[in-house]
This record gives C-alpha cells, structure tokens and sequence, in this order.
C-alpha cells in the first residue's frame, strides 16, 4: 500500500504522536507499504518523504505545547496528492481545519481515510474546546472511512466531541528496539546510571501534570517517616518550565537527587532500565502510557503511575501499580509505593512479571497488524 500519515505538528520534535505515527511508519515500511508524511512545518525530521505543508505558530492547548498550522497552500496539497498516489490517508485527530481538513477535502475519493483520536482532555475548556473544533470539521470528518482511538478515553473523546464511535488500538512501541538498545547498552553503562544503592527514576517534562513535584513530596514525606530503604537516590530526568524550582525543593531533601536534565533517546533505555522503581505520577491529560511501555520493555523493575485514566488503561487496571492522584493523599500513597517497591523483593517480582506480560499488547508488531486490517477495511470502504 501507498501510506500518508497526516498530521498537523511538526515531525522535528519527539512527542507522544510523533512517536506514534514515526514507529508505526517504520514497521509498515519493514513489511514492504511505501510510507509517506504530510504534516506541519518540519526541517529536521526524522523520516524520508516528509512533506512539509503549512507555516505552523506556538500555542498551549490541553496542558501541552505544540505547533498549529496558520497558512498551507491547496494548490501544494493537491499536488502532493496527485503525486502519491495514496491508497490510505491515516490523519491523526482531532485535527485542524487549515491542513488536515484542506487535505481530507481534497482527498481523492479512490483514497481510503483512517483517523486515529490521541486526546485526553485535561479541563472542560479543552472538552469544550474539541466540542468546537468538531463542529467546524464536521463536514470533512464524513470523508473519513475508519476511526481509532489509541485508549478508551481517547475514544471517549472522539464520541463527544466529533460524536464518532471508534475501535480501540494501543499506541506501538517497538519492544524490540527497546530491549536491543538495553543490551547494547551494556551491563557497565546501566550500573553508572544505577549508582550505589536503590535507584528511583522519573523522566518527563516538566511542568505541572506531568507531577515531578508530587516525587518530591512524595520522597519529602517518605523521609519524615522514616519508611526508606538506605542508600536509596533519585533521578529526575527532562526539561520544562519548573524545573528550577524542583531543583529547589529538592535541595531541601536529604535523599541524593540528581537532575541530569534532557535524556537522548540513545540513552533513555539504560536510565529506564537502572530504575529499582520507575515512577510516572502525571495527574491528567494522558491519553495513553508509552513512557510506561517504554520502562517496562528496558528493563525497569516496578513502574509506578499515577492514576488517571490513560494511565490505568495501559496498566490495564493494576492497582499495585497505580497510585491516588488527590493532593491530599498523594503523596503518602507514593511514598509507601516506592518504600515497597524497594524493600519488597516478592511483591516487586511479581508486579515485574505482570508488567512484562504486558508489552506483547503494545508491541508495534501487534499493533501493526491491527492497523493493517483498518486499512484494509477502509479501502474496502470506498470500493463498496
């Protein structure tokens, strides 16, 4: 098949969805698809045949930033239309009118369309918001052949706000990649990250939502019970706009933490593997877990999570896993979650063995396979 993922962002930058529709791409080109991108303004991506499409701005939408477009050319669009040849046009929702909606209205009927929603609102203004957005595409969202949704709150989106139903298939992660990035790693390489004693790791941005600062009440309140293993240290890993001011509250900490600031993908998998707990306390706003994926297939031991929808439907519901995301429970419920991660040796195994069962679920293999009978069905869709 002839493949273009649509999507509004830019390619240059290595969040959720870029993540998403980049190794998804890649493992549709490893089966023999011809793979193509037509998205918002990009100067360094990551992928061949990139199309660039529009002039993109800044704006903050759903407690994230990201690029929106503000001009693209139709004559541009149809042309790079004519010249693909698509078989399927897989847009990533909800989208914008002034690319992905120019490209759907200009779709050639012959081409099959598959959405996929991402979104877990964060407030009612961004509900409200998609509310809107769905109403003015809602004319070219009836070109659209099959709808999918990465979790059950993302599909909840899509069913109020551009009122679609849709099948649920996970976000792919290449666990094979991850899992051969670990062993080329080396022993030697996860053991410098490791240090001596336990180690606990966060890596994401930050900013609010994402909760570093619920870490550091959680490892403030753990010490004023006394409930720690010795020796234990802690990672924070990212960059955003508090991060100075977590530097601060960590300094004010006994336990050892270290802020090496932003991770490489080349060296995300040896930090994640060096973690006795991997510790995710996002309060909202997650459609979906890959970071969660993403530790569990290095190697980490215990993945902890705070638990928000997107969040429990990766975990699939663990409890052990999950902690309260009230601010006034929080971090106690962290706190201990950690000290018996890190002093329970069963417990831990256990939860490990479960979590590792998980990654056959959001392989990009399997995944692929499901998106593959999308596309098939979509292309079916218009020949009827």
């Amino acid at each position: 098949m002839r493949i273009a993922f649509v999507f509004d962002d830019t390619l240059d930058v290595h969040d959720g969805v870029q993540q998403h529709i980049v190794t998804l791409g890649r493992e549709l080109a490893r089966r023999g698809h011809h793979v193509e991108y037509l998205v918002g303004e990009s100067e360094h991506s990551p992928m061949p045949d990139t199309h660039s499409l529009s002039k993109n701005v800044m704006v903050s939408f759903n407690g994230n930033r990201m690029r929106v477009p503000v001009a693209s050319s139709r004559a541009q669009i149809r042309r790079t239309l004519h010249e693909g040849n698509y078989d399927i046009l897989h847009v990533q929702a909800p989208y914008s009118p002034l690319l992905a909606g120019r490209v759907l209205a200009l779709a050639p009927q012959t081409a099959g369309v598959v959405a996929t929603y991402h979104i877990a609102p964060t407030s009612m203004a961004a509900y409200y918001g998609g509310k809107a957005l769905g109403m003015i595409n809602q004319r070219t969202h009836r070109r659209i052949d099959e709808v999918v949704a990465v979790s059950p709150v993302a599909a909840s989106y899509a069913r109020h706000t551009a009122h679609v139903e849709s099948r649920v298939i996970a976000n792919p992660v290449d666990v094979q990649a991850y899992v051969a990035a670990r062993a080329q790693a080396g022993a030697a390489c996860i053991a410098q990250f490791h240090g001596e004693g336990p180690h606990v790791v966060f890596v994401g941005r930050f900013v609010s939502r994402k909760g570093a600062g619920i870490l550091l009440e959680a490892l403030d309140w753990g010490e004023r019970q006394g409930i720690f293993p010795p020796g234990m240290h802690v990672t924070l890993a990212g960059a955003g706009p508090l991060l100075e001011e977590c530097r601060a509250t960590a300094a004010r900490l006994r336990t050892p933490v270290a802020f090496p600031g932003f991770v490489n993908e080349r060296d995300k998998p040896a930090l994640l593997a060096s973690a006795d707990a991997a510790v995710f306390p996002s309060t909202g706003g997650e459609s979906f877990g890959i970071v969660l994926v993403e530790a569990i297939a290095a190697g980490a031991r215990v993945v902890l999570a705070g638990d928000n929808p997107g969040y429990r439907s990766t975990l699939r519901d663990d409890d052990d896993a999950l902690f309260t995301i009230d601010p006034q429970r929080r971090a106690g419920e962290l706190a201990r979650s950690i000290a018996r991660a890190l002093t329970d040796a069963p417990w831990a195994a256990s939860m490990h063995e479960r979590q590792a069962e998980l990654l056959a679920r959001y392989d990009v293999r399997t995944v692929a396979d499901e998106v593959e009978a999308v596309y098939a069905q979509a292309i079916a869709d218009r020949r009827q």
